[in-house]
């Protein structure tokens, strides 16, 4: 285990207690600081009718209300790391659009890894910050936590979705600690024959040699589609394997910089059953 620096980004107070105890079992025996991070808006502008001016009574119930919530979320995570005997410190950032991820991103590039819990889409909740930035733009892996924030201790069985692509390689390396700890690693490739960064008859065997020299011994399964979708194929070899945490790399397009949230990466931020560590 060598994340000693994690940073947690709670977009809401729900977030505290699953994230913050997901990570104490995470770190259980390990020297870990945690860094609590969640992010308001710097400014508001709300204009009255008729005359189109600055709402002043309106502007200062929002600030009110915007140091309430910070205060809020600060407390609940002082208190769930005392209870956790967890070293932490809290970073409360102000942002002109107060995303809590865009906030973050500064501390981002200095942690290990970044945690950050999907929302509960039954509950009403939804994405509320912008994981796009922490992916793409905060140079660190990001640890996407279930809804309900379990997280397996310890991490035993692990599953990488492996491509060959640049993304599904950064994503290996940066989840080196867990494999390295991990009971069983399989490496599961879909449709190897079409795509450009792998030799089809040598499927995983590169990167399974590479990881062999970490002493991490690993299982490389090929699968087909079918008439399913890629997430599809890998979410049942998750099931197969029974694991604890998918590896996988993000990817966006890189023309017109867009998210391809419409296939692989969209599914799994979006229903994943386990723990996802995405990186790019």
């Amino acid at each position: 285990m060598t994340y000693h620096t994690i940073l947690a980004v709670y977009a809401t107070q729900a977030d505290v207690t699953p994230v913050t105890t997901a990570i104490a079992d995470f770190a259980a025996g390990t020297e870990v600081h945690l860094i609590g991070c969640h992010g308001e808006p710097s400014q508001f502008v709300v204009l009255s009718a008729p005359i189109d001016v600055p709402d002043a009574a309106t502007i200062a119930a929002l600030y009110e209300q915007a140091d309430t919530r910070m205060r809020e979320v600060g407390d609940a995570f002082d208190k769930a790391c005392d209870l956790a005997g967890l070293s932490h410190e809290w970073r409360p950032v102000r942002s002109p659009g107060g995303d809590s991820a865009i906030s973050a991103l500064a501390s981002a590039r200095t942690a290990d890894l970044v945690v950050v819990r999907q929302p509960n889409r039954d509950a009403g909740e939804d994405i509320a910050t912008n994981v796009e930035a922490l992916l793409f733009e905060g140079g660190r892996p990001v640890l996407f936590l279930p809804s309900d924030g379990k997280l397996a201790s310890p991490i035993k069985r692990i599953l990488i979705a492996w491509d060959g692509s640049r993304e599904s390689a950064r994503a290996t390396q940066d989840a080196l600690p867990l494999l390295k700890a991990a009971e069983a690693v399989n490496i599961v490739v879909v449709d190897p024959d079409k795509l450009p960064d792998i030799d089809a008859p040598l499927a995983g065997t590169d990167i399974a040699s590479c990881l062999s020299r970490h002493g991490i011994h690993v299982n490389i399964t090929t699968v087909s589609k079918g008439t399913g979708s890629t997430a599809e194929a890998i979410a049942s070899q998750v099931a197969a394997t029974n694991s604890d945490l998918v590896v996988m790399g993000a990817y966006t397009h890189q023309r017109l910089r867009e998210w391809l949230f419409g296939g692989v990466t969209r599914a799994f931020l979006e229903n994943s059953p386990v723990p996802v560590l995405m990186s790019r």
